[in-house]
């Protein structure tokens, strides 16, 4: 595993925070090597729910709507769109078959974006949005 891309994404996300009904930090996380078709169960298992709750967004649309829902008068939440597109492009450079997955069914939804390593190894960055 590199450990080098894990630190790197920790120090990208410091700082950076998931706006929704309140402000939650990003945290990453290696879940070791996971086959794609491992990872919603291990997701669902992670969270005691079931596959059914999961609820997968395009990482695109799902970056495109943090960066571009923000109000241009405001400095610091332009500042953190900034570093999430900074975060976005810097995956989308290291990692392969990103993909963002809500778990559905609760007002604290978490919110896990995954990518996998040339070595097979799946990083997580993992969030929660609060939507009530």
């Amino acid at each position: 595993m590199n450990n080098n891309i894990l630190a790197s994404i920790t120090k990208l996300l410091l700082g950076v925070l998931y706006f929704t009904e309140s402000e939650s930090p990003f945290k990453a996380a290696d879940w070791g090597k996971i086959t794609p078709a491992e990872l919603l169960q291990k997701i669902a298992s992670q969270y005691q729910s079931t596959p059914s709750h999961l609820k997968q967004v395009d990482d695109v649309v799902f970056f495109d709507h943090l960066i571009s829902k923000v109000d241009a008068t405001d400095a610091p939440m332009v500042e953190n769109a900034r570093k999430i597109a900074e975060i976005h492009h810097f995956i989308k450079q290291n990692l392969s078959n990103i993909t963002v997955v809500r778990m559905e069914g609760a007002s604290r939804i978490p919110v896990l974006i995954s990518g996998y390593l040339p070595d097979g190894t799946c990083l997580v960055i993992e969030t929660f949005a609060v939507e009530t």
